[in-house]
């Protein structure tokens, strides 16, 4: 994806027609569900040296609709989140570089909390619910050099301690209830020419949730992330070739759970519009030991009380992934449709400990099986994904992902949600 004028970077990349550089979660979601191979606004998660590529830039979100909703029955969206990005040049009318960027989100739920418990046994075999975190702050510094090269740092917090929440939307007090995630990380974007772009981040996060209340730097488990990738402008295909790589050393209490991946994609601008296409090899290791699951509910109990003589499961994946995405202006320019999906196949081995017969942790049983994504479950993560986008004069961006069963129900019966995720987008 292109990223951005060559007056604003001193790079001639240019952009698309489509306006293919401001992104969404929801446009990632309808176009591909994956980020990896495509330059857009979310990517600044990824590597924050990317806030610079997208100055004075505001984005909020209801956040995502795809709990269960009875017929005839309705309920807000969960987790909304909001935040913007401001810079100060520090340059002149014919390059705006060096520049300064700041930025800052509220509300969003990082993909580190998906190894928070929904319930910790506690001492003498007490069942404390995992209370949802409430700070929820992702903080941006970044700048540019005179070259156009980014740098930028980034910290996510998102913590409760002492308190859990009612159904009546209040806060109650419960000194059993903790749970904190806390990243810190760095990146790159370096210009190579005019025609590569190289991108660099890692960065290092603590999850912590039990029956002891720990600080930062205590004692414990940390996490290391690292990602990587190049666009390579390829003008024969009036779009780029994109090479990635991105690794997970998680540790929290009782899981390891180590992921590396490799993938080549492309991207090219169509007329009015723009395709993408990746494919990933995929390598997984998890072990945990006093992890259960519920897997007719998705929910996940760890029991704090056995430190001394963990027991282990192990878990391997190894496959492949195909994504793509594609979007096209139809009937008028200010309007965008969307389509794309993935699809996964593993392999996966699974080693359960003796002593752990029985029970449903991360492998229920020793033994090998093919697995695969959701197929459709109405999550970022199932197969297909169907939206469209509203463009007002390359300003306000409004793009909507639309449920996937949406045009299969019964019209006269008010069941279901008509969408499941709507994001915004203004540039100023």
């Amino acid at each position: 994806m292109k990223l951005r004028s060559a007056a604003a970077v001193g790079v001639a990349f240019g952009i698309l027609g489509v306006g293919s550089a401001f992104a969404t979660f929801a446009r990632i979601e309808s176009m591909g569900k994956n980020t990896t191979y495509i330059m857009d606004d979310v990517s600044i998660f990824d590597n924050p040296a990317n806030i610079n590529l997208y100055p004075n830039y505001l984005i909020g979100e209801f956040g995502p609709y795809t709990e269960h909703v009875a017929t005839g029955e309705n309920m807000d969206p969960q987790h909304p989140n909001f935040g913007g990005i401001f810079s100060l040049s520090m340059g002149d009318e014919n390059n705006p570089d060096p520049r300064i960027s700041i930025g800052g989100m509220f509300g969003r739920f990082s993909e580190l909390a998906m190894y928070l418990p929904d319930v910790v046994i506690g001492e003498g075999g007490k069942l404390n619910v995992t209370p949802e975190t409430v700070t929820n702050f992702d903080g941006f510094l970044g700048g540019t050099l005179t070259n156009g090269d980014a740098w930028g740092l980034h910290v996510y917090i998102a913590h409760q301690d002492g308190g859990y929440k009612t159904g009546s939307g209040t806060y109650q007090v419960d000194s059993d209830a903790f749970a904190s995630i806390v990243q810190a990380d760095g990146g790159l974007n370096l210009q190579f020419g005019s025609n590569i772009d190289f991108e660099f981040s890692f960065g290092i996060a603590r999850i912590q949730y039990g029956q002891e209340h720990e600080n930062f730097f205590d004692d414990g488990d940390f996490s290391f992330l690292a990602k990587s990738r190049a666009f390579f402008t390829l003008d024969a295909l009036d779009g780029e070739l994109v090479p990635a790589f991105s690794m997970k050393l998680i540790q929290a209490p009782g899981i390891e759970d180590n992921r590396a991946m490799v993938g080549l994609g492309i991207n090219v601008a169509l007329d009015r519009g723009f395709f993408w296409l990746g494919g990933d090899f995929i390598w997984n290791k998890t072990r945990a030991h006093d992890w259960t699951y519920d897997y007719d509910t998705g929910k996940s109990t760890y029991n704090d009380n056995n430190l001394n003589d963990p027991n282990w499961d192990e878990r391997k994946d190894i496959g492949g992934m195909i994504s793509f995405g594609i979007e096209r202006n139809i009937w008028w320019d200010w309007f965008v449709i969307r389509v794309g999906g993935q699809k996964s196949i593993l392999y996966t081995q699974c080693d359960q400990n003796e002593k752990n017969t029985g029970k449903n942790g991360i492998c229920k049983e020793d033994g090998n099986f093919f697995s695969t994504n959701p197929v459709a479950d109405g999550t970022n993560k199932d197969h297909v994904g169907f939206g469209f986008g509203i463009n007002i004069e390359e300003k306000l961006k409004i793009d909507v992902t639309v449920a996937e069963d949406m045009l299969f129900r019964n019209p006269f019966q008010g069941e279901g949600r008509l969408f499941s995720r709507i994001s915004a987008t203004y540039s100023f």
